[in-house]
């Protein structure tokens, strides 16, 4: 358990931080705060956990066998390391809104060319459980995918630079904060620059190539989390139709057992309830596609402005203890007011406006859909990712002939293989046939508070270009159909940035000189 002077940060101050080295016994002590009578939880460690090495796990034991309270799982932690996982499994873990905390690898900032012992960073036939002609024709297929991705890197690279130049380029002078080129920089800020210049042409190549990764794209994922929503996550996998995702949490239960076995006991229950809730969503969307596939975004849904203005005024009239409603013109005030009062994006609005809510149907490519995803304020419903909808061709594969022939012919390849496979192991196991290009539309449903954050993100210069067209015409819909809710959007940037990366590359570029 350790000695007495390392257990906690200080022993005689009222804020402190708790050392324990297993985490079911940091958790344990936490927990007696909601029953002890000590006035001091040190008080309680040193007579209950102290001399006691089990102290923690009994705990734990006796309070899931006699109460069956869960909520105190959520008091221990741990982080965990997952790798070689594929895109169509991470996107179900990422699904989890609460309690975990993910960072995966990102397919804008590394390239995806390089090959593991045994070949292209894809999950293989035999461990999604095809074989056969389905599985031959699924390996041919992903290695033709990354073989061209591989290849067409340097030529994106060149048609970039010839397309924009550096010399064409506008960067943020250093001395005078003022927009300037190459030409009226010094040497020393010329060369920054060009790095970020560099930077700025190799990130736009590889978001344009990630149109071509495979869904079976192995990444790795880092999860930072607490017990209780661990064991839902193992129970969630193990009971999925994908046999990559069962042995996966079969693997993350096997890890975690030595740091919270007890809690981990609860995984066969919560199992039960998820299979006896699973729900097929092979259907799902079926229909819509018609409809909204040349549509990126649709606002299918929303109250009429006088009624969120009504309903925001009961609020703000109770936020700021007054004893009736404010009227629509006070309300209107209001927001202009907290408009006026953001000096940036990380400038949050009230709580009032979460108020207002709205529908979309929302129909980018699935490689905008995985940065969508991680916005887990929004409610997003989704279905199996099929090729049905069509698919997108970045602009510089369309600009190049040659390029744009293999694309097309890899496209109708992959939906020929998707068929293939779907009919020999389900639609389930054929998502990882899909390409990151094709379209997958979702319903989102989101509220003001959340819309303002997700455009304003999302929008910046950086973002990849898929969503902040995404973003973008998100904010026209709600501005059209609520203008004077819309106005607290106020840092949601609509322009085009063909070179998105440059500015806040040529930033960091300063800031480490």
């Amino acid at each position: 358990m350790g000695e007495k002077e390392v257990t906690f940060s200080n022993r005689d101050r009222d804020v402190f931080l708790i050392s324990l080295n297993r985490g079911i016994d940091k958790g344990a002590l936490i927990s007696r705060y909601s029953r002890a009578a000590a006035l001091d939880i040190r008080e309680v460690y040193d007579r209950e956990f102290a001399e006691n090495p089990d102290r923690g796990s009994e705990f734990y034991r006796r309070v899931f066998s006699e109460y069956g309270d869960e909520s105190i799982a959520e008091l221990i932690t741990a982080q965990l390391g997952i790798q070689n996982v594929s895109n169509v499994v991470t996107k179900t873990m990422e699904e989890q809104r609460i309690g975990l905390s993910f960072i995966e690898k990102s397919s804008r900032y590394v390239r995806y060319d390089r090959k593991g012992t045994d070949g292209y960073l894809y999950m293989k036939p035999e461990k999604i459980g095809i074989s056969g002609r389905p599985a031959a024709e699924y390996t041919d297929l992903c290695d033709s995918l990354f073989s061209i991705y591989a290849r067409s890197y340097d030529p994106l690279k060149k048609m970039i630079v010839e397309m924009y130049p550096a010399e064409s380029c506008v960067f943020t002078s250093r001395s005078s904060g003022a927009s300037a080129d190459l030409e009226s920089m010094d040497p020393e800020e010329r060369k920054l620059a060009l790095k970020a210049y560099d930077t700025a042409v190799r990130a736009r190549a590889l978001d344009d190539l990630r149109f071509l990764l495979p869904a079976s794209t192995l990444t790795n994922l880092g999860v930072s989390g607490n017990a209780r929503s661990f064991a839902y996550l193992i129970a969630k996998l193990s009971v999925s139709s994908l046999q990559e995702a069962r042995l996966l949490g079969k693997n993350i239960h096997d890890e975690l057992k030595s740091e919270f076995a007890e809690i981990l006991q609860s995984v066969d229950s919560i199992s039960q309830r998820e299979a006896a809730i699973a729900v097929d969503h092979n259907q799902d969307f079926k229909g819509l596609e018609d409809s909204f596939s040349d549509s990126r975004v649709r606002l299918i849904g929303f109250n009429p402005e006088d009624e969120e203005l009504r309903r925001m005024g009961v609020a703000l009239s109770i936020s700021n203890g007054l004893h009736q409603d404010f009227r629509r013109d006070q309300t209107k005030s209001s927001i202009r007011k907290a408009s006026e009062n953001r000096r940036s994006r990380r400038d949050k609005p009230g709580r009032e406006f979460e108020i207002p809510a709205y529908q979309f149907v929302i129909s980018t490519n699935y490689g905008a859909f995985r940065d969508l995803q991680r916005h887990r304020m929004m409610t997003t419903i989704r279905s199996t990712l099929d090729p049905g909808s069509g698919y997108d061709i970045p602009e510089l594969i369309a600009k190049n002939d040659s390029l744009l022939s293999e694309f097309t012919s890899l496209m109708m390849r992959a939906a020929e293989v998707w068929k293939l496979v779907k009919e020999s192991s389900g639609s389930q196991v054929a998502q990882y046939c899909v390409p990151y290009a094709y379209r997958y539309p979702v319903f989102v449903s989101i509220n003001m508070r959340e819309l303002v954050h997700f455009t304003e993100l999302r929008s910046t210069p950086q973002a990849h270009y898929d969503l902040r067209h995404v973003s973008a015409d998100m904010y026209r819909e709600v501005t059209r159909v609520h203008p004077n809710i819309a106005v607290i959007a106020k840092f949601v940037d609509t322009k085009e940035y063909p070179l998105g990366r440059i500015f806040s590359e040529f930033k960091k570029e300063k800031r480490l000189a």
